[in-house]
């Protein structure tokens, strides 16, 4: 997947599944309870909340190596 890819999934908030070393990934959207978007990314049903792509890019994880330097393997 290319960087661009990633950002149209990002800005049309499609979900994403993807399996890893057999574990399997996800990234989803939603809104918390003050209404602010978020993306959901990590192991399926252990994912965590980022607020921005830029924050997803900067600190999310795929086992030990950051989601940017992944997006051609995902």
């Amino acid at each position: 997947m290319t960087k661009n890819d990633f950002q149209m999934l990002i800005d049309t908030k499609t979900p994403y599944e993807f399996k890893y070393n057999g574990k399997s990934y996800n990234l989803t959207f939603g809104k918390d309870s003050s209404g602010r978007d978020y993306i959901d990314f990590g192991l399926l049903y252990e994912g965590v909340k980022y607020y921005s792509i830029k924050e997803l890019l900067l600190n999310a994880k795929i086992e030990n190596h950051f989601l940017r330097e992944m997006l051609d393997v995902i």
